[in-house]
Parts: structure tokens; sequence; C-alpha cells
């Protein structure tokens, strides 16, 4: 009885293994198949949606406020996160619904922004869907008017001032960051038309990291494959 028991183990090993090579093909296939369709993806967006300057660009949309400001939800851009992962650059351009109404566009660190509007009326954009357009947006701040002029406050990285379309360019640094639309003279009632174009660096290098990872993960599903033919064949 004993000996059966253990000839019964044996042989039951030889059978786990091939469930074993089954399942970790089918997974390395699955990986191979996941990679090579997010290169084709990308390699399709890199085609069809960048402009020639090789920024991806969002349709024009219309964004309204009754309040002060309207500003966008937080950038993190953490010390920790590789640089060749993220957007290497932003372009925003935005153009006043009331065309005699100067208009102030901006881009400032977010702890400088929220002392700014701190006690200001304003409303934070979020949770925005280009296809179909859809955004959300969350009313922050107190009642009060802004006390100085945007354009005064010394801290924006990058601003633009001005009737007709304002267009400000830039470079993403580390850190977190807000992009503020107001009326020039600090009015309420912010309407404006923007559009937001975003420039990827190293892309065409992640493709090809893409491309050889499905190609690894197809080549070891076939061995794993081969492997379990070969060894059910001599069982």
């Amino acid at each position: 009885m004993p000996a059966t028991s253990t000839s019964t183990a044996v042989a039951a090993r030889p059978e786990i293994g091939r469930i074993m090579r089954f399942v970790l093909g089918g997974l390395a296939i699955l990986a191979a198949l996941a990679f090579l369709g997010c290169a084709g993806a990308l390699v399709w967006a890199l085609g069809s949606h960048r402009d020639a300057s090789g920024y991806f660009t969002t349709a024009t949309h219309h964004y309204r406020t009754s309040s002060y400001a309207l500003t966008t939800e937080s950038l993190n851009v953490s010390s920790v996160t590789p640089t060749w992962v993220l957007a290497d650059r932003f372009e925003i351009t935005a153009t006043s619904g009331a065309p005699t109404k100067p208009l102030f566009v901006g881009i400032a660190r977010t702890e400088d922004v929220d002392r700014y509007l701190a006690r200001v009326a304003h409303d934070e954009l979020g949770n925005i869907s280009f296809d179909p357009f859809r955004i959300d947006y969350t009313r922050l701040g107190g009642a009060d008017a802004p006390a100085t002029l945007p354009e005064t406050r010394r801290f924006w990285q990058v601003q633009a001032v001005g009737t007709g379309a304002r267009t400000i360019a830039w470079p993403v640094r580390r850190d977190r960051w807000t992009a503020v639309v107001m009326n020039a003279d600090g009015s309420r009632a912010v309407s404006v038309d923007a559009q937001l174009k975003v420039r990827f660096s190293h892309v065409w290098w992640l493709v090809g990291c893409l491309l050889a990872l499905g190609a690894l993960s197809l080549a070891g599903g076939r061995l794993l494959y081969r492997g379990r033919r070969a060894e059910a064949g001599r069982s």
C-alpha cells in the first residue's frame, strides 16, 4: 500500500508541472497582447493625434463660472516620479467669451494659488472628459473679490494678459502646480474658450520598450507551451 501511494505522488508531479506551464504560458501570452496593444495604440495616437509641433491637442471647449476665477486641480509632479513618463510641456490657449474684456491666464505653485484665492470665490475644474466633453465644477474659497489684480502678483511661473487669444507655454517642473484663468480686472463672471496642448517626452522610446516586452512575453509563452507538449509526449 505505501508503494502505491508513492507511485501515485510521483505520477502527479509531471501533471502539476504541465498545468503550471499551461497557466504561466497563457499569462505570458496575455501580457504580450497587452504590451503589443498598448504599443499599437501609442503608434496610432502619434500618427493621428499630434500636430506638426509634436503636441497632442484637444478641441476648443467653453468654460465659465459666475465666480472670480477658474482653476485646475493640482498637477502633482512628484520628485520620485521618473521624468521620462511625464508630459514635458503644456500649452494653454484661452480666449475671453467677451471679446473686448482682457483675460488673465497663469500657472503657479498650488500653495501660492491657494493663498491668493483662499477667501476668493472660485471654481475648480475636475473630472474633465473630452469625448464627449463633460466637466465638474467645484466651488471653493469664500465670498470676497480678489484683493489685488492677478497680474500684479509675483509668484506666476508663466502668465499672459490681454484681449483675443492668450497662450502660455509651460515646461513641466517638479512640485504641485495650478493653472488659473481670471478676468484681468479681477471681476466676476469668467467666460473662456480654451484649448490644451500636451507634449510627451521619450514616447518612441516607450513604444520600443512595449514592443520588446511584448516580444519577450510572447516568446516566453511559446517556450512554456512547447515544454508542456514535450513533457506530455514523454508521459
